[in-house]
């Protein structure tokens, strides 16, 4: 399929002194109609306010709850949570000043740090710790991260500064899990909770229109020091042209792994007055199989998936170089990544040959559906891997929703296949359990709530080395016995795994103190600053 091709860089040029002179205005004013993008006029704003745009609105801004992309961005500067992952993706202390876990992974103890207050100047207190997860594993409470504190047996708050988690059974992937929850303070309605919560993190809630923008302003007594910019907007924009052109235009300032194609990022990267900024990412992305389909429940069709598909050649010509392949689950960079597992590998050939043996081939070609959502990326990505599998016999129809209704259906196992980024979640092993776990299936009766294994995928040995890896406190132990799921994740192609994204980022010139983290995190905002305006205005086009 034809990609858009870089714009083309534009000229400069100036004003005079006493205005626009004769017949160049006239000139100016053809180029604007006939050149891509306009001229285009730097808006003015506010140095100390700097606008972003997102892709969509959040879920919710409850952190117990939202568990999709932008939620957990926003957590990620509305709060704090207990513990944190370093550069190397280890658990670290955050709200918690230390923690200890007991020899049997039963009793988790945490400190909290005593010079850390909410946003509205309430002192943090194990209270609100503890009302926090109470709230969160309440029976009458819908989140999706309830299955993660399934084994939580009670919290205990013995003095204001310690929190106690006690477990019925050994529950070391828990630590991963506190990642994901930010801490709201006791009381704090469903309502407040969804709508302007009170956090502990560098920004605080100052205005939230929903499916429109959510400003933020600067929390002056962030125990991690304060952000430098004042205030921070960021707008929902669904639509990828839209996002585009407001970054032309320079009413957006900043987006950040925002959907845009990546030929659009690399084309915006070279228009004057924007930058694009990269760094190596550990978001997957993925194909989410349903091993209950009649179809995909055989494990030669999965594995002749996984062989059909040309990584490297996608990430060279839709990505732009912008990612990495994905041989696992599990970034390289995280401790338990095991050191031979093998690189992914495209074999047309032998894809054919499972598929034959499995039964199919040209008189009975194997025919499946995929499913994305409407956003230009991933229907770029659909069309090349139809025409990929096409090559080895596979007829792939393609069907394209608004996020939320493709969520909800992959969530509900209403697929055979899916492509979807996971974002963050596999930066800590407790993901394994969540997504390949038979006890972490969704199922309607529990309001989904139960982890993300949405492919149905079943494994007794799986299971049985996630329970042995959550029962000890031995570190080498844990990450061999979690390299075994992870090759045998692999070998039974219970997803096909594709790239880690690069985190990219398109700002304006101006913007300065982008250091984007490895996680893909949003904390680097608390950084961010944007420089004095030029003294000398240009248009660019």
């Amino acid at each position: 399929m034809p990609w858009s091709e870089p714009w083309a860089r534009g000229r400069q040029v100036r004003r005079w002194r006493g205005g626009w002179w004769g017949g160049g205005w006239l000139l100016v004013s053809v180029f604007v109609v006939l050149l891509p993008g306009g001229c285009r006029q730097p808006a003015t704003t506010d140095p100390d306010t700097l606008v972003m745009a997102v892709e969509k609105p959040p879920k919710t801004l409850d952190p117990r709850v939202g568990n999709d992309a932008v939620s957990a961005r926003l957590h990620q500067i509305i709060f704090d949570t207990l513990v944190n992952k370093n550069e190397r993706l280890d658990i670290v202390p955050d709200l918690a000043a230390e923690f200890t876990v007991s020899p049997d992974a039963r009793l988790f103890t945490f400190r909290l740090r005593p010079d850390v207050r909410f946003h509205d100047g309430r002192p943090l207190t194990a209270g609100d710790v503890k009302y926090t997860f109470e709230t969160l594993c309440a029976p009458d409470f819908n989140s999706p991260k309830k299955g993660d504190f399934a084994l939580v047996e009670r919290i205990e708050t013995p003095d204001e500064r310690t929190v106690i988690f006690r477990c019925r059974a050994p529950n070391l992937p828990m630590l991963g899990s506190l990642v994901a929850v930010g801490i709201l303070p006791q009381g704090t309605t469903p309502e407040e909770a969804a709508q302007k919560p009170v956090g502990t993190g560098p920004f605080r809630v100052l205005s939230y229109r929903e499916n429109n923008d959510i400003v933020l302003g600067a929390n002056a007594a962030y125990f991690k020091g304060a952000p430098r910019l004042k205030q921070l907007r960021i707008r929902f924009i669904p639509d990828a042209t839209t996002r585009e052109l407001e970054l032309r235009k320079g009413t957006v300032q900043l987006a950040v792994n925002a959907d845009l194609a990546y030929s659009t990022s690399q084309a915006l990267g070279k228009t004057p007055g924007l930058k694009l900024v990269q760094a190596k990412g550990t978001n997957i992305a993925y194909l989410g199989l349903n091993c209950e389909d009649a179809r995909l429940a055989d494990r030669r069709v999965r594995q002749a998936l996984a062989l059909a598909i040309d990584r490297e050649m996608m990430i060279r010509t839709v990505l732009r170089g912008m990612a990495r392949p994905a041989a696992g689950p599990l970034p390289p960079e995280q401790w338990a990544y095991p050191d031979d597992l093998p690189p992914p590998r495209y074999d047309p050939d032998e894809a054919r040959r499972l598929l034959a043996e499995a039964g199919y081939g040209p008189e009975q070609p194997l025919r499946l559906e995929l499913k994305t959502s409407s956003a230009e990326l991933p229907r770029q990505i659909a069309a090349v891997l139809q025409e990929q599998l096409k090559q080895v016999g596979i007829k792939l129809s393609l069907r394209s929703y608004e996020f939320q209704t493709f969520l909800q259906d992959t969530i509900a196992g209403n697929f055979q296949m899916f492509y979807l980024i996971n974002v963050g979640g596999n930066q800590s092993v407790d993901f394994l359990s969540y997504f390949y776990e038979s006890s972490r299936i969704p199922t309607r009766e529990k309001g989904y709530s139960e982890g993300a294994n949405r492919g149905r995928y079943r494994s007794p040995q799986v299971d049985a080395w996630l329970r042995a890896a959550a029962a000890t406190t031995d570190k080498a132990e844990q990450r061999r016995l979690y390299g075994l799921v992870q090759k045998q994740v692999v070998a039974d192609a219970a997803q096909v795994f594709l790239w880690h994204p690069h985190n990219v980022a398109i700002a304006q010139e101006r913007v300065q103190g982008i250091e984007l983290e490895l996680s893909g995190s949003y904390a680097f905002l608390r950084k961010v600053w944007i420089a004095a305006v030029p003294p000398r205005e240009t248009a660019s086009f």
